[in-house]
């Protein structure tokens, strides 16, 4: 509405009417309530869209041609005991390619895959064992390893022997209680290449991040507080760090033995965020012997990352439209726009309001703006809705696959291993029914029902052959 300057004592009318319809001062001398909420909406696009890590994370990328990193010499060579932390990713089984190898030929510390085989296998050789096999001490898990797919690994050596661990769990140990101070050789320390060079041997074919090195023997609830997480470099007992997000293989602890890149080993963003409240690994491997996923540093057990960014996103929204309410009912503003066309004219003429009337103007400004929000909250929540169950679909499609994958093992076993394979998958998901959501739950279930088919089906061919006797 416009007021001649001119005529500005006969307009006083009004201007009161107009206070008394917008509020206690004029609607343009608030602060901007809709503004302000059109800025909250768009702050929270924005953060729904960013990556919730801190930063993206980098990792070591190697072919298995010719490429590796090596670190300087003999850095090791005064631990006593220590804790050799790693985030791997296979892409491919080449003969055993090393995760990293620290030592001298026949006579070193490593970890790889044993042949081509998906098995895992920690080596500690503190002689040399090239022409003695029993100073060959080492760990094999079988059928460990999934390619395209990482798994946190720890080997733990020193006075109480070794130990093997994957994704937080001991998945093997061994009595040889020697460590790199016992490998009386002068140390070169490789990742992603083995020390003898046999014919056979090729190449780390994959990724690794996170490869730390302590001074002391770390316990299974120590490494799956720290396993997500990213460190500095000066945490307590941590000798050696290489995370690669400089894009280099410097070592950022106060030791600073900083390695190089060789041949075709390059450091990229990856996939894996440290630091993030999620794992990267997916669910519990269905084998004999499954590398288990912990979950503690997690918000529930089998939770779904996707489902927790919309729970998140809707929670954020729901005190968004809140706070709009809030300032709404203590402004009484809205926009021009709701007025009525005819308490508009009657303003511009210069009449004045009466108290009942900007009263339901107040009420009608308030109800048309809760009426939007609360159909925006709507529309939201049904976005919500389609995601998660967009998530429930994958989980089931996941399941299923476990199943295929499961079937797919259990028949290259002998009857007991067979019978055994289904047993120890069972007891693992009846453990799991407890801490799952109800559509999980139900899932489940069914899964559940399908693998004691099998197992009793498994049962019955055992029993048949007594039959006859």
């Amino acid at each position: 509405m416009a007021v001649s300057m001119l005529n500005w004592p006969m307009h006083l009318p009004q201007l009161r009417a107009q206070r008394k319809v917008f509020g206690s001062e004029p609607f343009h001398s608030k602060p901007g309530v809709l503004a302000v909420a059109r800025f909250w909406l768009v702050l929270l696009v924005v953060i729904l869209s960013i990556n919730f890590s801190s930063a993206q994370n980098k990792s070591l990328k190697l072919d298995g041609k010719g490429s590796y990193v090596e670190l300087p010499l003999d850095i090791f060579k005064d631990l006593t005991q220590a804790t050799v932390e790693v985030w791997a990713k296979w892409d491919g089984l080449l003969n055993y390619s090393r995760i990293f190898e620290f030592g001298g030929p026949w006579q070193s510390m490593s970890v790889f895959n044993h042949g081509g085989t998906p098995d895992l296998r920690f080596n500690l050789y503190p002689l040399n064992s090239k022409y003695d096999t029993s100073l060959a001490y080492k760990i094999v898990v079988p059928g460990l390893i999934r390619t395209n797919e990482w798994i946190h690994l720890a080997a733990v050596s020193g006075v109480r022997g070794m130990k093997l661990y994957a994704n937080g769990v001991l998945v093997g140990q061994h009595t040889n209680t020697a460590c790199f101070a016992d490998i009386l050789v002068s140390q070169t320390n490789l990742l992603g290449r083995g020390l003898v060079q046999n014919p056979t041997d090729r190449d780390f074919h994959g990724e690794m991040d996170e490869l730390r090195v302590w001074n002391h023997r770390r316990t299974s609830g120590q490494i799956r507080e720290f396993m997500f997480k990213r460190l500095t470099g000066k945490e307590k007992g941590l000798a050696h760090l290489w995370n690669f997000d400089d894009g280099t293989a410097r070592d950022v602890s106060p030791s600073a033995q900083h390695g190089k890149l060789m041949g075709n080993a390059r450091v990229e963003n990856t996939d894996i965020a440290l630091g993030a409240t999620m794992p990267v690994a997916s669910a519990s491997h269905a084998i004999s012997n499954p590398p288990p996923i912990i979950a503690s540093a997690l918000p529930g057990r089998d939770s779904n990352p996707a489902a927790w960014w919309i729970a998140g996103a809707l929670f954020a929204l729901v005190g968004l439209l809140g706070w709009l309410v809030m300032m709404l009912r203590r402004s009484g503003v809205g926009s021009a726009q709701l007025l009525s066309a005819t308490k508009t004219r009657a303003l511009t003429a210069g009449d004045v309001a009466p108290a009942g009337t900007a009263n339901s103007t107040q009420q009608e400004i308030r109800e048309r703006a809760l009426a939007e929000l609360t159909d925006f909250a709507k529309q939201s929540l049904v976005q919500g809705l389609y995601s998660q169950r967009a998530a429930l679909l994958e989980i089931h499609k996941k399941a299923q696959q476990e199943l295929a994958e499961l079937e797919t093992r259990v028949v290259a076993l002998h009857l007991p291993d067979r019978i055994q394979a289904y047993e120890k998958r069972i007891a693992e998901l009846e453990s799991q029914l407890e801490t799952r959501g109800d559509e999980l739950r139900e899932l489940t279930h069914a899964t559940l029902q399908v693998l004691r088919q099998k197992l009793e089906e498994e049962k019955q061919k055992q029993e048949k052959p007594s039959r006859f006797n």
